[in-house]
């Protein structure tokens, strides 16, 4: 008779992991992607469910990540069972067993993102006692020539790398936006999502990450009303931009968090985000054509597919994400 444990994954169990993790979205999967980055990495838990046999070979049958990331939040990742030995609780064991290592190492709080497909992984995070915090759009949109979109009409706004004497303003701004409460004051990076501090605010100002959608009314007659200034001064969205890549895909823009009051700016806030940002990094050789492989949006807004960007871009990729937190 075989038994399970669980323990940490090692080089040797790569290929009977990649084996059973080739179909399990429509489009593949991502854990091929992730195994030599994973296996490594700092302050994280790389699990590894195993079938023991009676002359101790032990063959893996499920796996689970969990990292430590900022504010003492656990991220739980890349949950995969094989299909021949689902329903015996692996997922949730496995779970639970990761949970319990951030708790010895003072965690107060655990997310992850599903699918807002997924219904195993839904009742999943359900029954480990998480509960729905945010949802997020994610468009992949590929590929992007810059020159295509100069002729795009903007309205009267101004869209502007923000500086640090705006900080307060954009600070200000999200503070009072519903969109970013509702977002659980979040931001994406590398596919976990990350607190949007006021110190990692202003880090992002300061590397010119952080692109704002302002009014354009200076001319107005009443502009010498400091009340009017502050109005025609008022910011309408906020876009963050990550144009390092993640994994091993550095020729991908991202845009990390992004809202505007209105379907016509936020098309206008990521086609000049989509500007600047190249314009800005132009001496980057992956650059030097103005064309990124790919660019990746993810909003805690919904856009649906009679946005504009649909009708702009080349969507080729579009999906909803729940965003799941507990305490721990």
């Amino acid at each position: 008779m075989k038994a399970t444990k669980f323990r940490a994954a090692t080089v040797q169990d790569k290929d009977y992991v990649l084996d059973f993790c080739k179909n399990t979205f429509r489009w593949g999967d991502y854990i091929d992607r992730v195994w030599d980055i994973w296996i490594s990495e700092p302050n994280s838990l790389f699990l590894v469910a195993v079938n023991v046999s009676e002359n101790k070979i032990e063959k893996p049958i499920a796996i689970s990540h969990g990292i430590l990331i900022p504010e003492k939040i656990l991220w739980i990742e890349g949950i995969r069972v094989d299909p021949k030995h689902r329903s015996h609780k692996l997922a949730t064991n496995m779970s639970l067993h990761i949970l319990d290592y951030a708790k010895k190492q003072g965690v107060l709080y655990s997310s992850a993102i599903v699918s807002i497909n997924n219904e195993a992984s839904k009742g999943l995070m359900e029954k480990l006692g998480f509960k729905v915090i945010s949802t997020w759009s994610y468009l992949s949109i590929k590929p992007i020539v810059l020159p295509a979109l100069n002729n795009f009409n903007k309205d009267n706004s101004s869209i502007i790398v923000a500086n640090l004497n705006e900080y307060n303003s954009v600070l200000n701004f999200l503070n009072q936006s519903e969109t970013f409460k509702t977002s659980g004051k979040k931001f994406v990076n590398s596919w976990r999502w990350h607190d949007l501090t006021e110190d990692r605010l202003k880090m992002m100002i300061s590397n010119k990450q952080v692109i704002i959608l302002v009014n354009n009314d200076d001319d107005d007659e009443d502009s010498n009303n400091q009340e009017k200034k502050e109005e025609n001064n008022k910011i309408r969205g906020v876009a963050i931009i990550d144009e390092e890549g993640y994994w091993n895909n550095q020729n991908i823009l991202q845009i990390v968090y992004i809202e505007a009051d209105s379907d016509e700016l936020l098309l206008s806030l990521i086609i000049k985000s989509l500007e600047l940002i190249t314009s800005l990094k132009g001496n980057k050789n992956y650059n030097r054509e103005n064309k990124y492989e790919r660019v990746q949006i993810f909003s805690p807004s919904p856009i649906k597919e009679n946005s504009l960007i649909f009708q702009k871009f080349n969507v080729s990729f579009a999906e909803q994400f729940l965003l799941y937190h507990k305490k721990i």
